[in-house]
């Protein structure tokens, strides 16, 4: 079981899954102390394998395994997010998607500004869906839901297939969705199934 100091920390890297860290700026983001970080990282990377250390003592996210325990983190950030005063209309309209949306697997989360920003004029969102079929009426149907609230002309949505995902991850370099939203995402629905995606997907 985590600590409260070890899940700060990997709230750190699952927000921004694809950069590096050194022990001393995970210290400067959450104001803790210097050897602390250092004892509650250091299991992370050896006993837990969630992290991992290179050569040049920098850690990173390791997503390819453990995806039950990054899945709890991100939902600890989805629930720290959703309970802000300013987003508590966008917390009912998606709860409301998630529990009549019919498909089994699906990812639903907040990408780009809105992430961070306090009251944003534009709110994007991202749905995956299994096939690409099924993209236009699962988009039609977030927009129908999200009618019955008053952000609804804030919501831009985007939705895309599994294979749409697997095509964004392989172009490492360029600037696509999917790029974009590993370094700033909260992840509402299917956060497991996200890491299962993206371990196949970025090799």
């Amino acid at each position: 079981m985590l600590t409260k100091t070890q899940e700060k920390i990997m709230q750190v890297f699952v927000s921004q899954i694809t950069e590096l860290f050194s022990i001393r700026s995970i210290e400067r983001i959450l104001k803790i102390n210097y050897s602390l970080v250092h004892r509650a990282i250091k299991p992370l990377i050896e006993e837990y394998n969630l992290l991992k250390i290179n050569k040049q003592k920098y850690i990173s996210l390791n997503f390819k395994d453990n995806h039950d325990v990054l899945a709890y983190i991100e939902y600890e950030r989805r629930n720290n997010f959703l309970k802000k005063p300013g987003n508590i209309d966008l917390a009912m309209c998606l709860k409301d998607f998630v529990t009549r949306f019919k498909e089994e697997s699906f990812v639903l989360l907040i990408f780009g500004s809105a992430v961070n920003k306090i009251n944003p004029g534009d709110i994007d969102i991202l749905l995956i869906v299994d096939n690409i079929d099924k993209a236009d009426s699962s988009e039609a149907f977030l927009h129908n839901i999200s009618r019955n609230y008053e952000l609804a002309k804030k919501l831009h949505i985007v939705c895309i297939s599994y294979e749409s995902v697997y095509e964004m991850l392989a172009s490492r370099e360029q600037r696509n969705i999917i790029n974009e939203v590993l370094n700033k995402h909260i992840i509402i629905h299917g956060a497991e199934l996200f890491f299962r995606l993206l371990n196949k997907g970025r090799k």
